[in-house]
């Protein structure tokens, strides 16, 4: 069997280094690192330095791989055009990615498309790199041997992530201990005891290296099919009990990080799996039902274990139960502050004459008519009390003071207080940064956001990021800009919706809108009709091929795993901790659809068989290239 890398036989094929990086070592890269975040300008960001543990190492380690593919590639290119091969679905992989470069390029924030940005790190070139990997994969994979070499450093490093993911679990976790302290400060930071490092997950909740509970999920969802297959590629019973643990110790993990959408996803794969198998599943029903006990059996498990925590929320993420909120927006204006409250205006305002100590408030209501208040000074501080004698306010304080010759307000609306300041004949807004500002009403979907605590409150996020989208068709606001075009000064909206109140937005919690916010929609529509194309081309390579071959085995869980993380993108976002394994899988998946083909890994028909059950010799039997 000829090696298409260019490798002898029997040799080891080390244009896999880089792949067997990011499928075993890049997930682990943790280290603290101080950066500059270049955002002070943002009126509703105010930290001009930031500290990271879990995503600038990720990006930068691999975009430096990546570059070592590239060159790679190109080597390949110079000296073996006979070797290149090429799919038509790679189009609409080069069209997203061309889009994304064209983004960054033209995007008015490009500073952050080419660098990265606050808690994402997800650049224009890690994008790139993104889909250099799918084709470097798919050039540079040509054997089972290959896929097997693969397949075992994933084992590996899904083992020692499982450990990691054991001892968050009982609360007994590696990074929070001394030597987590060694792999994540330098070795300065270290030797200092006072130097640690601020866990926002409490003790308990299982979070791996993947920055959030929610990408544990993600992680899980992408991996765990392909441990389930390999447990049935093989005949040997300790391998198969191997994999059957690794895929339990990988669902018990994501139930630890309470990742409800990464329980719905690990369900799809499942059903996909069901789909492809068809009528061949009887012939694993044996370990198939082994496995429904395992699944079911820890769900339960964990669910009692919880007191039902794991019910809870599936319950509280799937209701659909709408919000009204009295206060609905603030404006304001030169010529005063306008809050809308039950579907009512107040306008505050004042008239101030210093030099002839003339001071007198404006209260109308959106028909301009006067709204009836009492002012009461207060000698202990110098401010002034005011009560609003109408009953559509009645809800509405106001305090007013002169602080360093600049007239503010303190506003209380339903318990929560809203500063304002009167500074250069016009009214602002004074954030919880302490900056001026003017807060922005924005545009929304309206259905979702009278529903915007459903889906874990994604509902809110989805109902503001929508209407971006029209904006942003052909090339969007460029890679790792979210956050700078999202209406993050929408004070009302965010207070609102309550859980965010106190946080940047930095992420739509949906990849696909995140794409087509960031690189445009038609990069998202690239990125869909190449997935859709990679997975129709696999289900056919699959419906022919020999179900009970150890490649035909791998391919299938990595086509179930990726589509499993497409189904939990609609939840989740995409990030450093866990695409770069997206990607690589659906390299390796189109470099096993190639050899199956190449190699006629195909099922043998039942009216080929003669009397002995023997299959004749024709182009149909298995490949010597593939594992048994």
């Amino acid at each position: 069997m000829k090696n298409y890398t260019g490798a002898k036989k029997g040799k080891f094929n080390y244009y896999l280094l880089p792949v067997l990086f990011i499928m075993g070592i890049l997930p682990f890269l943790i280290h603290v690192k101080s950066y500059e975040t270049h955002l002070e300008d943002l009126s509703f960001f105010a930290q001009s330095t930031n500290a990271d543990v879990f995503l600038y190492y990720k990006a930068n380690a691999f975009i430096i791989v990546c570059s070592i593919m590239l060159v790679l590639t190109v080597i390949k290119a110079l000296t073996n055009k006979k070797e290149i091969r090429v799919l038509k679905l790679f189009i609409p992989l080069a069209a997203y990615a061309s889009l994304s470069l064209l983004s960054a390029l033209f995007s008015k924030y490009s500073q952050f498309s080419f660098s990265g940005i606050f808690e994402q790190f997800e650049s224009v070139w890690v994008l790139l790199g993104y889909a250099l990997t799918v084709y470097y994969c798919f050039l540079f994979i040509s054997t089972a041997d290959d896929v097997n070499i693969i397949m075992w450093v994933l084992t590996v490093s899904t083992v020692l992530m499982l450990v990691l993911g054991l001892s968050q679990i009982f609360s007994k976790d590696i990074l929070r201990t001394d030597f987590g302290r060694w792999l994540m400060l330098s070795s300065e930071a270290y030797k200092d005891p006072e130097a640690q490092i601020q866990f926002t997950f409490p003790l308990g909740k299982v979070y791996l290296t993947l920055y959030n509970p929610n990408y544990v999920g993600t992680y899980v969802v992408l991996i765990s099919p392909v441990f389930l297959m390999l447990a049935f590629a093989k005949k040997k019973i300790w391998f198969i009990i191997m994999n059957l643990v690794i895929y339990v110790g990988l669902i018990i993990c994501m139930l630890g990080s309470e990742s409800r959408a990464g329980l719905i996803a690990v369900a799809c794969s499942l059903i996909l799996l069901i789909v492809i198998f068809n009528k061949k599943l009887l012939k694993f029903l044996p370990q198939a039902i082994i496995v429904f006990i395992l699944l079911v059996g820890s769900v339960y498990t964990y669910n009692n274990y919880t007191n039902g925590k794991l019910t809870s929320k599936l319950k509280q993420a799937l209701t659909m139960e709408e919000t009204i909120h009295p206060l609905e927006r603030i404006e304001t204006t030169d010529n005063g502050i306008l809050i809308t409250y039950n579907s009512n205006t107040l306008k505050v305002a004042h008239i101030l004459d210093d030099e002839a100590g003339y001071l007198n408030f404006d209260f109308n209501d959106g028909d301009d008519l006067p709204v009836s208040f009492d002012v009461t000074p207060n000698e202990d501080d110098g401010t002034l009390s005011i009560a609003i004698n109408d009953s559509r306010f009645s809800n509405i304080s106001v305090l007013f003071f002169i602080y360093e010759g600049i007239p503010q307000y303190k506003i209380t609306i339903d318990g929560t207080e809203w500063n304002f300041a009167y500074v250069n004949d016009t009214y602002y807004y004074i954030n919880d940064k302490g900056r001026l500002d003017k807060p922005n009403n924005a545009e929304r979907t309206s259905m979702l956001s009278k529903y915007g605590n459903s889906f874990s409150n994604r509902g809110f996020l989805w109902a503001y990021t929508i209407p971006l989208l029209k904006d942003n068709i052909i090339l969007g606001s460029g890679p790792d800009t979210f956050m700078i075009v999202f209406p993050n000064n929408d004070y009302v909206s965010l207070k609102n919706s309550g859980n965010f109140a106190d946080q940047i937005i930095t992420k739509p919690h949906n990849m696909y809108l995140q794409t087509a916010v960031q690189t445009g929609v038609l990069s998202l529509i690239c990125f869909l009709v190449f997935y859709f194309w990679y997975f129709v081309y696999s289900i056919k390579v699959f419906k022919k091929a020999d179900k009970s071959n150890y490649i035909t085995m791998v391919g299938i869980g990595i086509l179930a795993g990726t589509f499993g993380y497409m189904v939990v993108g609609i939840i989740n976002d995409s990030m450093i901790v866990t695409a770069p394994l997206f990607w690589a899988l659906i390299g390796i998946g189109l470099a096993i659809d190639f050899i199956i083909k190449r190699d006629k890994i195909f099922a043998v028909k039942e009216e080929e068989l003669p009397e002995n059950g023997q299959p004749v010799k024709n182009n149909r039997v298995k490949s010597k290239s593939s594992r048994k």
